[in-house]
């Protein structure tokens, strides 16, 4: 499946054509199973995109594209068909980006993982030297919806960060993540 429909425009008109392009939840759905995602992530993935949902609905002081945070939220751990390691957000958005999905989309995948991760964090996990930090409103709520689901359950992001200090220790990444998510916590929480 790709969505290519050989429209006659430049490259800036494509790619804002293509961002309206958004997969319906059946075909991100299809997708998940036809990649042969696991069950729990897909499990997660629904509950994550519940709850992003839950939050776009609370923000009231800026427009949101919702179908957006749905269908990102839906797809966010899509990377898990390959791994589970960091690499699954990097290969996530390759495997949407493959697929001719929009860039918005392949960019939650990207930047979900922990609070986002800058230059310096990603050279720490093995991934190319760059920013995977949230920039838009959607990828913050689907990074936050991400944070405040463990699995099916929805946790506080103190709870979710000392599951993970006790498990990986307080390391720096993990201090940085948890201020990131805070901010992007109070972020949100402003808006609405």
């Amino acid at each position: 499946m790709k969505f290519d429909l050989h429209v006659k425009k430049n490259n800036k008109e494509k790619e804002e054509f293509y961002e309206d392009m958004l997969p319906t939840r059946d075909i991100a759905l299809d997708l998940l199973r036809k990649l042969r995602v696991s069950f729990n992530v897909k499990r997660h993935s629904l509950k994550v995109a519940e709850k992003a949902l839950e939050i776009a609905n609370k923000i009231k002081k800026v427009k949101i594209n919702k179908k957006l945070v749905e269908i990102g939220a839906l797809l966010h751990d899509i990377g898990r068909a390959k791994t589970h390691g960091f690499k699954h957000a990097l290969i996530g958005g390759k495997i949407l980006r493959e697929r001719g999905f929009p860039k918005s989309l392949a960019r939650i995948c990207e930047t979900h993982i922990l609070g986002g991760l800058d230059k310096e964090d990603a050279k720490e996990v093995g991934l190319p030297e760059r920013d995977y930090i949230p920039q838009t409103i959607e990828e913050k709520i689907v990074c936050l919806a991400d944070k405040m689901t463990a699995g099916t359950r929805e946790v506080s992001i103190r709870k979710r960060f000392e599951n993970w200090f006790r498990k990986y220790g307080r390391s720096k990444l993990l201090l940085k993540s948890k201020k990131r998510v805070e901010k992007i916590k109070k972020e949100i929480e402003d808006l609405m």
